[in-house]
């Protein structure tokens, strides 16, 4: 009869006599007694486990590149390699795994590690923490217990301390950087960086509001570097966009909503000018009493000079906003199309198959779609009296290729013109 412990045996001629386990080699650190007892089957029965339950575990979220965090989890003698070391392949008698079944219950309630059951940080720095050289601490005696190395329990207690981090801090300190105008643009550009990363979660983003965040609108959208107009742009755009709160708060002052509407007219730079379109886009979508305001306050003339302006992302920024809000309701989308958007539309699918990139063909098609969806009988009477809307729209179901991806452009045109019988 035989055991095994990490390639070690021991045997006996006499099969009645109780297995004898044998302690690991040196060189795995094991400190054991020649009088102590192991449950070894309560290891095995963990081992055992972890191969039936094949189960993918829950990820772990990254702890980034930090070297500190690298090496003190995948480093030699880190969290992963003590983890590994403190499982060595048993190999236990049948006999023996029978008669240590009640004793397996007990040395679980005693506290022994289960790997299985770490499922963050903390968990890991309690596991590890528990072993040293590999072991569990309650593996060991008081006097060994007491050569256990302070100084990677506190290494792993500072590494962990650094990544977390003050939300709060960080945001009011990149306020600050651009409040202060004796900042150069790149200080600002990281500082709205800063800012970005924290607000697509849609209570730090409140939280930025409460901050004071706002009052930077207004001085970094008349700054006179482009690159900080873009960047207060793509903020504006991150904060409001589903977020009724700060979409709220946003509108009370209605100088920030013409602030932008100017940057569509005005400005000289045309990323900034698509930059703002879409803030405004972000603003209005899904939110019905800010995108009457926004009419209110010339938005209307906005949305259509920017449909006809040469600037192709402008162009699709304004069918996204007619796309997106025509469905909010019969009188939106009356206005649009008592207002020569179904004809700016059509003209535009048109000359589509020759001036649009055909990644925004979908959506021009769609616009139109949903505009004849909200008013049925003026978009019909309209597009009826286009002479060349049909050929152009056969023309473009042509040009299409049999793959897959084209399928919905296809399928929307042969809806538009059964619909509109043309």
């Amino acid at each position: 009869m035989e055991d095994y412990i990490g390639g070690s045996s021991s045997s006996s001629d006499d099969d009645s006599a109780p297995a004898v386990i044998v302690p690991p080699p040196p060189n795995r650190h094991h400190i054991i007694n020649e009088d102590e007892i192991i449950d070894l089957d309560a290891i095995d029965n963990h081992h055992r486990r972890r191969r039936r339950n094949n189960q993918p575990r829950r990820p772990m979220r990254s702890a980034s590149s930090h070297p500190a965090i690298v090496d003190a989890i995948r480093g030699t003698g880190g969290i992963i390699d003590r983890v590994d070391r403190s499982r060595p392949a048993l190999t236990i008698d049948r006999a023996a795994e029978e008669d240590a079944a009640a004793a397996s219950a007990a040395n679980v309630a005693s506290g022994i590690c289960d790997p299985n059951r770490v499922r963050n940080y903390k968990d890991m720095f309690r596991y590890a923490s528990d072993l040293a050289d590999g072991e569990p601490m309650n593996m060991r005696h008081e006097d060994d217990a007491l050569l256990y190395c302070e100084e990677r329990r506190k290494f792993l207690s500072n590494v962990l301390s650094t990544m977390s981090v003050n939300v709060h801090e960080e945001m009011n300190n990149s306020i600050n950087i651009l409040f202060d105008n004796n900042k150069q643009v790149d200080e600002h550009e990281f500082a709205f960086d800063v800012i970005g990363e924290y607000v697509d979660n849609i209570d730090y983003a409140n939280d930025f509001e409460k901050l004071g965040g706002f009052h930077i609108f207004l001085p970094c959208i008349r700054s006179e570097h482009p690159t900080v107009r873009v960047k207060t742009c793509e903020l504006i755009a991150k904060l409001v966009q589903h977020n009724p709160y700060c979409q709220e708060k946003f509108m009370e002052n209605t100088n920030y909503i013409k602030a932008l509407i100017s940057m569509v007219e005005n400005d000289l730079n045309d990323e900034v000018r698509i930059k703002a379109l879409a803030a405004i886009s972000s603003l209005i979508r899904e939110n019905n009493n800010g995108f009457w305001q926004f009419i209110d306050l010339g938005g209307k003339d906005l949305i259509i000079n920017a449909l006809k302006a040469p600037i192709e992302k402008l162009k699709i920024k304004a069918v996204f906003i007619i796309c997106s809000t025509s469905h909010m309701g019969n009188d939106v989308a009356e206005m649009y199309v008592d207002n020569g958007v179904v004809e700016i539309i059509s003209s535009i699918i048109m000359g589509m198959e020759k001036n649009v990139d055909p990644s925004h063909h979908e959506l021009i098609l769609s616009t139109l779609h949903q505009l004849t969806r909200m008013s049925p009988a003026r978009v019909k009477e309209i597009c009826s009296s286009l002479e060349d809307f049909k050929p152009a729209l056969t023309s473009l179901r042509d040009s299409y290729s049999n793959e897959s991806n084209h399928q919905d452009d296809k399928d929307k045109i042969l809806w538009l013109m059964e619909s509109l019988t043309l």
